[in-house]
């Protein structure tokens, strides 16, 4: 998750045949068709699913269309897609994941919290739900798990909508990164954690601010900073520069430092949500599910 205006910034300061009838004579009936398979069932349901690190819980329901996957932030949890989930489901079929070690997911039995394991979550979750081709959704953190993911399998990720994501942190100071990561220490952490969630909370609805207060205070503190342990090894750009399909970034105010995708990536599709937090697919999530349905309709034929 990107702290305040940015991860850079805030490092400088301390992550979806009917027949008739006929009066002529009976012709032979034909063979009965073989049963065909019952749709997918409208209804959310809650699943776990073996992956590489352990359990991972899912919500999957809806269907028609291109299936979405939707990937939340840095120590936090599916509860961020709600209103998207209940949104997508109208039209096609839409779900959402807790990584390990997060929500209800099981932790790494081996510490592992990189990038790449992460892109192994939502791997076991297509795999073992049996979804071909689909479109992936990341926020902050997980627009480089995503990215990765698709980097890896361009033939199965069908479309890639980033959400305010940490863009490139690799690239940032050497100095800041030590600092900022003294701040993980168990003495300091619970301070430090409320004041780097709560900059990037500024703008939230007090119902957002307090909900994503407690996926967060819930979240181990080995895991969120292992996880952004993780973010700070990972360079985005060669994945991305391996994937070929359709993307589009929604950003938010003060997001646009030099170490974000849509600098990084002028090419880059990208839009502004202003006025809102981080979290803004919770602050607003009328104004956001129309920026996404947008993207969506762009790649729904694909």
């Amino acid at each position: 998750m990107r702290p305040g205006r940015s991860f850079s910034a805030l490092l400088a300061l301390a992550l979806i045949a009917t027949g008739c009838g006929s009066s002529a004579p009976e012709p032979p009936k034909a063979a009965p068709s073989p049963p065909q398979a019952p749709p997918p069932s409208a209804e959310p349901r809650l699943l776990w699913v073996k992956g590489p690190s352990g359990k991972l819980r899912v919500d999957d329901g809806g269907h028609g269309g291109v299936p979405v996957v939707l990937v939340h932030g840095l120590a936090g949890s599916r509860a961020v897609w709600t209103a998207q989930l209940e949104h997508l489901r109208k039209t096609r079929r839409a779900l959402a994941l807790d990584l390990h070690g997060c929500g209800e997911s099981e932790p790494s039995s081996g510490g592992d919290y990189s990038i790449a394991s992460f892109a192994a979550d939502v791997g076991a979750v297509a795999d073992e739900l049996h979804l071909d081709r689909f479109i992936l959704a990341g926020h902050s953190m997980s627009g480089a798990v995503i990215g990765l993911y698709a980097g890896q399998h361009p033939d199965r990720a069908l479309g890639l909508f980033f959400v305010d994501p940490a863009g490139d942190i690799s690239r940032a100071p050497k100095d800041r990164i030590e600092k900022f990561l003294k701040a993980f220490a168990p003495e300091t952490y619970e301070q430090f954690r409320e004041k780097w969630f709560g900059d990037m909370l500024v703008k939230a609805t007090p119902k957002v601010r307090e909900s994503v207060l407690t996926t967060l205070r819930r979240t181990p503190r080995e895991v969120a900073l292992k996880s952004f342990e993780g973010l700070v090894a990972y360079d985005p750009l060669p994945s991305l520069g391996r994937y070929k399909g359709p993307m589009f970034l929604v950003y938010t105010e003060g997001g646009d430092d030099k170490e974000s995708l849509q600098k990084l990536l002028p090419e880059l599709p990208n839009r502004l949500m202003p006025g809102v937090s981080h979290w803004l697919m919770m602050d607003q999530p009328e104004a956001f599910n129309r920026i996404m349905d947008e993207f969506l309709a762009t790649v729904g034929g694909r």
